[in-house]
């Protein structure tokens, strides 16, 4: 069976089960199929118990796709089931089996990126910092780097290089914001999205028989997206394989796009050293673009010094020119792609499967401009997503502080949500270490503490839906939130959403635990009647008929930010992932000038559209005395 649905290189990927593997998997190439089958073919033909095999990958979506393929494929057999999920979902799980030893209460609160911020700010204040000369966001990423390095707050405090403050005096203050930032946490019972996983790295590392036991639960290992993995991801990933030595690591360098979020994709060139019996299978075929599309893909990565070789080609045929539009300015490059979508809906193609992708988030005003004018719907992918939006955190709040006592953020939120006369001045008090009331303030202050007393009570007998059910009776916070308009009755859908998935789940912590798993990344949902705008960070994985790449001139791609020889590849392998996402149809936009942030600059056309072979595009509106100088031949 895997022999008919398998070319040849993925069938020798497949087939290998003992040692190391490397497979070096190109845009489009299968290899989600690689690493399903590779599972499958353990459990069913190689006899490998299926809780002995563990896969990870980025994002949910991911994971829930891989779960689906192996799990409807082994489900009859009775076999059990392999773990498959995020790095995320991987560190949660160590730290719910081993509490004793992390040191948590069982009721800690996972606190999003919003809530982490929140605490950043209170620690800013409470040491008397300026927010305008340490901005908190600022401070919050670099904390995260750190993390993300296997670097903990003693080792950050201990290293003079980054604390004296004589000699950083930046270093000196994020060792004083962070460490409050730590004993926030703490006080509240509180976990952020990088503890999840920097802490069971660290407790491996020191803890034989820990590592032991699940070096023998998991004796085969499988990293999905192995060119993505930061330090902390790479060391749990190296330290569960050393043991049994079988690991298949699936990557691909000229997709690596993440170094700001601490991704190292020297990882993929670490693996021979790390494994000295390291096979290597590389993955050229195309499943997903025509060949128009992968010799310009082609063309352009191979000016990157920094990858490992391979050439994708296809059996698909050549398909359509690129065709590359030349625009005075933004709203006339906008026009230009709405004049586009509508000839290709002309010719059956579904709005789903056309998306815009831009560089910087800026340049989606004027397309949404035009698109509204024009009638064209459209999503903005990675808007607000539905775990960040008002009336979901609010009631997510209620079940975290029914859940968790001293979680003082949720507490913050909801004291006096929907309003019960208790504001900012009587909020600061009943917050603080102050219990001295009047009377009629005790009222307020009594009457909410008894409503979370009672709910706290109710829990223990209530599952997630019964629980965000009394709450919203409890509260009245329906009559709160649907005042009656559109937005009140949106609010309300959202709610009935989060109603939805809570049924899904058997018991509060489940229900709890899987909100904060689902809010670490972008969740990406297609939609039968819009076009789809994005980032080409966020385009990474989808795939779509027809692609527009917006913006191609220097400054924006690559950006101005990037210019250094290390950047300039990564900006590339950011082109080669936008060119790569387009099956059938590819178009590129340039303006001769540009408003950017309120300034009008005049741009040159990008570097790499210097980097396609004339011979696949068809250029339109091109200004005559720049057509010898942009395109090779």
């Amino acid at each position: 069976m895997l022999e008919n649905q398998l070319n040849p290189k993925q069938k020798e990927a497949v087939e290998t089960t003992k040692g190391s593997l490397l497979v070096v998997a190109g845009a489009g190439a299968g290899k989600t199929k690689v690493i399903t089958d590779h599972i499958v073919h353990l459990i069913t033909n190689c006899n490998i118990p299926a809780d002995k095999i563990l896969a990870v990958t980025f994002t949910n979506k991911a994971a829930e796709e891989m779960r689906s393929r192996v799990f409807s494929r082994v489900e009859a057999m009775d076999v059990g089931r392999p773990f498959i999920g995020t790095f995320h979902a991987l560190g949660l799980l160590m730290i719910r089996e081993n509490m004793a030893r992390f040191g948590f209460d069982k009721n800690f609160t996972i606190i999003d990126e919003d809530d982490a911020l929140k605490l950043i700010k209170e620690s800013l204040l409470e040491l008397s910092i300026d927010p305008k000369q340490f901005d908190p966001g600022r401070i919050k990423n670099h904390i995260s780097k750190f993390k993300n390095a296997l670097t903990t707050l003693e080792q950050f405090l201990e290293n003079s290089k980054y604390y004296k403050q004589g000699e950083d005096f930046f270093g000196a203050m994020t060792g004083k914001i962070w460490n409050l930032y730590e004993q926030k946490k703490k006080a509240q019972n509180f976990l952020d999205f990088d503890d999840i996983i920097l802490l069971p790295a660290l407790e491996l590392q020191k803890d034989n028989e820990l590592l032991r036991k699940y070096q023998q639960r998991w004796q085969y290992i499988n990293i999905d997206e192995y060119q993505d993995t930061n330090d902390v991801q790479y060391m749990i990933s190296k330290l569960l394989s050393l043991e049994h030595g079988n690991i298949l690591a699936v990557g691909d360098i000229d997709q690596a796009i993440y170094s700001w979020r601490g991704a190292d994709f020297k990882n993929v060139l670490r693996f021979q050293k790390d494994y000295k019996d390291a096979k290597t299978i590389t993955l050229e075929e195309n499943y997903r673009s025509t060949k128009i599309v992968l010799d310009a893909a082609n063309a352009v990565i191979e000016r990157n010094a920094l990858r490992l070789p391979k050439k994708l080609w296809t059996q698909k045929s050549d398909g359509d020119k690129i065709k590359i539009f030349f625009a005075e300015n933004e709203r006339q490059e906008a026009t230009i792609i709405s004049r586009e979508i509508k000839s290709l809906c002309q010719h059956k193609i579904n709005y789903k499967d056309i998306a815009i992708l831009y560089r910087t988030n800026a340049q989606s005003r004027a397309l949404e401009e035009i698109l509204l004018q024009q009638n064209i719907p459209y999503r903005i992918i990675g808007g607000v997503k539905f775990y960040e939006r008002r009336e979901i955190k609010d009631l997510l709040a209620y079940v975290r502080l029914v859940q968790n006592a001293s979680d003082e953020i949720s507490k913050k939120r909801i004291i006096n949500t929907p309003p019960r006369g208790i504001g900012k001045i009587l909020s600061a008090k009943a917050l603080g270490n102050t219990r001295v009331f009047s009377d009629s303030e005790m009222v307020k202050i009594k009457h909410f503490e008894d409503l979370i007393k009672s709910l706290r009570a109710s829990a223990k007998e209530l599952t997630a839906f019964q629980l965000i059910q009394k709450i919203i009776f409890t509260t009245g916070y329906k009559g709160y939130i649907n005042d009656g308009t559109d937005k009140g009755i949106e609010r309300w859908q959202n709610i009935e959403e989060l109603l939805g998935l809570a049924k899904t789940t058997e018991t509060i912590d489940k229900f709890l635990e899987h909100i904060s798993l689902f809010s670490i990344d972008d969740k990406y949902e297609q939609e039968s009647s819009r076009v789809s705008l994005m980032t080409m960070h966020s385009a990474k994985g989808l795939e779509f008929e027809a692609v527009f790449i917006a913006g191609m001139e220097e400054g924006l791609l690559p950006h101005t930010m990037s210019f250094d020889p290390e950047q300039l590849e990564e900006e590339r392998r950011l082109f080669y992932v936008a060119l790569t996402r387009a099956k059938t149809y590819l178009y590129m936009t340039l303006a001769s000038q540009r408003n950017i942030f309120g300034e009008r600059i005049s741009n040159i056309p990008s570097r790499f559209l210097r980097e396609i072979p004339k011979h696949l595009t068809e250029t339109i509106g091109k200004p005559e005395e720049i057509e010898e100088n942009i395109f090779i031949e």
